[in-house]
This record gives structure tokens, C-alpha cells and sequence, in this order.
């Protein structure tokens, strides 16, 4: 291709050169001739159109066209020729490359499909081929389109949102689908066509707005990463984790699993600060590896006396064999239903409804089939306390309670923190997350739902 580009140009130079000199012959043969004039007999006898002559030539003149189309015609031709060789192998290439690489896709199974070939999307291709995991890139910028074609990936250039596109990459097949687009937006829409197309699809999504998350994890996202949080080489990993890339490995070991050991989170959900002994009588972890404030400041390894303050989390060390679910069993059976209930039939409903999804989030294990079970139920709780809170909200509103707006404040706080533990997914502390729906049934049902409720009797709305 490159020889065959330099003959070209080498060629339309030589045809530049012969329009000049036979312009400036012209000139110099035949007496009162302009440059114009010279220009446009050099052009109509190259062309081989046929006008008439400007003016009348001498037998000199005569001699000089001759020359010019001997060798004008010959360098023209080649021109031409050269060209149109060039336009029909250029399509012929690309018609055959277009098929070569849809029988390419058409053979793959249990791929990776990576929407958006950007910075984030380069570095998870780069580092899924170095795992030996097979992907296809989506992208309808055809600058980056031609850049993942360089790399050696099969590409469809295309609108990842268009269920045309998802199944010309192989959605149908595919094991796990890569949002990686830089639109919130887009990427769940990408979300919504592939969920449709694949029930079995996992989805990860980059995210950039976390208000939005809840919306992209009911669209069928089963992960959403954030670049700022976790960089490409991570996302790829977790893609070779959801594939059990590594079969010698135990295959419900979290992502973090290394020897024997893990790491969880811990986030003081609490309004006052929690030592670092604290934090560990109260999981069992091995020890504190970070503590990482509100303003995004780590502490590394930090002494027992350290105080993680309200809203801190903290990366905790743990053996994976001793890392069991946290349970509340013996908290939830240790009340007396009777004791929760708050007097007012229909909310005295919703509060069961809601210990119930506690419960069965808080008996399962650590397994990591288990894992997807407590996220899915924890996704539920969150749709299913917008509507309790809402319905409560509206009874106290109704009723003129005096402290509804705390208690208002006190129900966002409780949808932040389980929006929190929806987001932190697997990763969260086992204990943690018991510990924050103990804290729930024991403080809120049981004590400041009481209150309203005692108002709304004395009332009778």
C-alpha cells in the first residue's frame, strides 16, 4: 500500500511538471501567447477533449504538442490508472475485512463485548488480552474504531445502544458486556438493549454520577465502577473473576482473595467516631488496613486507638475461610413481633414485609451465589422503602406531627445507607451490613416509628 501511494504521488508530480512546462513553452514558442493561453492548450490536449486550437500554431508549436502527447498522455494514463487501482483494491480490502471479521465474531462464544473504545475501554481490552479473554469492541467513532482495528480487535462500528449493533458483536454469546461509554446515560441505555437481548449477560457500567446507580443497578447493571475509584486494569480483572478466569483458584473466592485472605469494607454508618478496636471486636477482622476520611485522606494501618469518624470507612483484613455473612438471627427472634408492631395496620404491614427481606439477606452466606442473592434483595429493600417511607410521610404530614421533619431527615439517611450498601455490594463488611439492619429494626421501628405512631392514635386520622 505504501509503495503503491508513492508511485502515485511520484506520478502526479510528473504530471504537475509536464501542465508547467508545457505552459511555459507555449509561451516561449508561439509569439503573443499569455500564460493562460499556454495553460489551457496544455490542459485540452492532455484531456485529449478536442476544442479547437486558441490561436493558430506554427510547425514549431505544432512539434511541441506532439511531444506533450506522447509523453503527457502516457503519464496520464498512468495517473488514472493508478488511481482507480488504488479506489477499487481499497474497497475490495475493506469489503473483504468487514467479512473476515463478522466470521470472526460470528465463531466467538462466551466473549467480552467492551462498549466505547476510550481511555477506559483501551485499558480493559489491553489487559483482557493479556488474561487470553477474547472481547469485541463497539465504538461509532471511526477514528478510534481504525485504533482498535490496529490492536488486532474485532470491532463494529456502531451505536452500542442499537440492538443491531449489540447482536452483530455477539450479545447473544457473549459471557459479559463492558459499559464503558462516557455518558451515564448511554451506558444505561446500553444496559437496557443488552439485558434484552442476554438475560444471562453480566453488566459493567462506568459510572460518573452516583445518584444514578440505583437506576443503572434496576436496568440490569450487575457491577457499576468508577474510573475515579477503579482503574481499567481492575475492571478487567473483575471481567476475568465473572468468567472464572482462573480455575485453579477456589470459584467463590472474592475478587480481593489473595492466599487465604480478603478485604472488606467497613463504613461507620454511626453518628459518633469508632476506634479502631471497635471496628475489629465488632467484625473479627485480622486488622485495619486503611482508613480513608470523608475528604478522601488514608490513614494506613492505623493503631487500635485511631477514631474513624462518622461516614469514614475502612479497608478491613480478614481470612476468606472466616469471613461468614453476619447473622441476626438471633436479634430478629429475640423480638417479640407484637413489641414491633406500631399500632396502624397498613405500616405494621410494610415493617414486616421489611424484616423479612432483612432476614433473608442476613442468613445467607458468603458464597458468591449468595453474594448476587444479597444484592438482589438489597435492591428490593431499597424500592421498597421509597414507597414505606413515602406512605409514612404522608400519614404524619396529614396528621401535623411536630418532629416530622427529623423523622424525615432520619428516613434519608436510612435510604442513603442502604443505597450505600447496594453500591458497596460484596465488598461490604458481612458484619457491617448486619450491624446497620439490627440498628434498623432496634432503633427506628421500635422507637421513633413508635412515636409518630402514638401521635397518629391520639389524633385518629
Amino acid at each position: 500500500m505504501h509503495n503503491r501511494n508513492t508511485l502515485l504521488v511520484r506520478l502526479a508530480l510528473l504530471m504537475g511538471l509536464i501542465l508547467v512546462g508545457g505552459t511555459v513553452g507555449y509561451v516561449l514558442i508561439e509569439d503573443g501567447w499569455s500564460l493562460f493561453d499556454g495553460f489551457y492548450m496544455t490542459l485540452i490536449t492532455l484531456t485529449t477533449i478536442g476544442f479547437s486550437e486558441v490561436h493558430t500554431l506554427t510547425p514549431a508549436g505544432r512539434v511541441f504538442t506532439t511531444v506533450i502527447i506522447i509523453t503527457g498522455l502516457g503519464v496520464a494514463a498512468a495517473v488514472m490508472g493508478q488511481f482507480a487501482r488504488l479506489m477499487i483494491e481499497d474497497n475490495l480490502s475493506e469489503n473483504w475485512r468487514k467479512r473476515r471479521m463478522a466470521k470472526q465474531i460470528s465463531r466467538m462464544r462466551d466473549h467480552v463485548i467492551i462498549c466505547g473504545f476510550g481511555r477506559i475501554g483501551k485499558a480493559i481490552s489491553r489487559e483482557l488480552a493479556g488474561m487470553g479473554i477474547p472481547c469485541v469492541v463497539i465504538d461509532r467513532d471511526e477514528e478510534r474504531s481504525r485504533r482498535s482495528r490496529e490492536e488486532n480487535l474485532p470491532v463494529v462500528s456502531g451505536n452500542a445502544t442499537s440492538d443491531e449493533v449489540l447482536i452483530e458483536a455477539g450479545v447473544q454469546r457473549a459471557s459479559v458486556l463492558v459499559a464503558a461509554l462516557s455518558s451515564d446515560s448511554d451506558n444505561l441505555f446500553v444496559a437496557l438493549a443488552a439485558r434484552d437481548l442476554n438475560r444471562d449477560l453480566t453488566v459493567i457500567a462506568r459510572g460518573e454520577d452516583r445518584s444514578i446507580e440505583t437506576r443503572m443497578l434496576r436496568a440490569g447493571v450487575d457491577r457499576v465502577v468508577y474510573p475515579a475509584q477503579l482503574g481499567g486494569s481492575q475492571i478487567a480483572r473483575l471481567v476475568g473473576n465473572e468468567l472464572e478466569h482462573d480455575l485453579e483458584q477456589d470459584q467463590d473466592r472474592r475478587l480481593t482473595d489473595v492466599m487465604g485472605y480478603d478485604l472488606h469494607v467497613y463504613r461507620n454508618f454511626h453518628e459518633t467516631g469508632v476506634t479502631v478496636t471497635d471496628v475489629l471486636e465488632a467484625t473479627g477482622a485480622l486488622e485495619v488496613a486503611a482508613h480513608i476520611d470523608q475528604e478522601g485522606r488514608r490513614y494506613n494501618r492505623p493503631a487500635g486507638d485511631h477514631v474513624i469518624g462518622p461516614h469514614d470507612t475502612a479497608v478491613l483484613l480478614v481470612e476468606t475461610a472466616g469471613s461468614p455473612r453476619g447473622d441476626t438471627d438471633g436479634v430478629l427472634e429475640g423480638i417479640d413481633e407484637e413489641a414491633i408492631r406500631v399500632g396502624i395496620p397498613a405500616v405494621d404491614e410494610e415493617h414486616m414485609a421489611i424484616i423479612e427481606m432483612i432476614r433473608e439477606v442476613t442468613s445467607l452466606d458468603n458464597s458468591r451465589r449468595s453474594r448476587k442473592k444479597i444484592k438482589s434483595v438489597l435492591m428490593d429493600l431499597m424500592e421498597y422503602i421509597t414507597k414505606h417511607f413515602h406512605h409514612e410521610e404522608q400519614l404524619m404530614l396529614s396528621a401535623d406531627y411536630p418532629d416530622t421533619e427529623a423523622h424525615i431527615r432520619k428516613h434519608r439517611i436510612l435510604t442513603e445507607q442502604v443505597s450505600q450498601m447496594v453500591m458497596d455490594g460484596d465488598n461490604l463488611s458481612p458484619a457491617n451490613l448486619a450491624e446497620v439492619l439490627e440498628s434498623w429494626i432496634l432503633d427506628h421501628i421500635m422507637q421513633e416509628d413508635s412515636k409518630y405512631a402514638e401521635h397518629l392514635g391520639k389524633v385518629k386520622v
